[in-house]
């Protein structure tokens, strides 16, 4: 029987945080973005969608959703969408939860990678010494190997019928 409760419906706070002294909580919904810290980082590639305005929520499945609010959360900007029809999995996950937290990149189709853009030196990685990847950073298949014996000695020390351990 499953007793975790059921996630929390994102919050939207219905005041603006401007001129206050302590910074606005994460992962809370805003009504403006000047409510929200400077310099927070869009993971998307288009342009912060406005509130009220419809997105495409291309991550797990979610479809078509209306902006709500803004959030931040670790250095970036995130979105409170609230999706038009939430996916089977998810209302069986988070039974009454009609909101969700979504970030930039999540709103975008995936698009994998190329060997090529993999071999691409992520900007300012060279001047810092940092390592980047190239097309020939793999992990290769090893082939599968005979399970080793866990209990190798067996033969030598045979376990004895009286073993103290064992009778207590």
């Amino acid at each position: 029987m499953n007793t975790t409760p059921a996630p929390k419906q994102p919050q939207i706070s219905p005041c603006q945080w401007l001129n206050s002294v302590t910074p606005c909580p994460q992962w809370l919904g805003y009504p403006t973005r000047l409510s929200l810290p400077i310099n927070l980082d869009w993971s998307g590639d288009s342009a912060v969608p406005e509130i009220g305005s419809r997105v495409h929520i291309h991550m797990n499945g979610f479809g078509p959703a209306v902006v709500r609010a803004y959030f931040h959360a670790d250095g970036y900007l995130g979105v409170i969408c609230q999706p038009d029809e939430m996916p089977d999995w998810y209302q069986k996950q988070a039974p009454g939860v009609t909101l969700g937290h979504f970030f930039g990149r999540e709103l975008e189709p995936r698009r994998p990678q190329s060997p090529q853009q993999l071999a691409q030196p992520v900007p300012n990685c060279q001047a810092e010494g940092v390592a980047t990847a190239t097309a020939q950073d793999w992990i290769p298949e090893y082939p599968p190997q005979e399970e080793p014996d866990d209990n190798q000695d067996s033969g030598e020390y045979p376990e004895h019928p009286g073993d103290e351990q064992r009778d207590q």
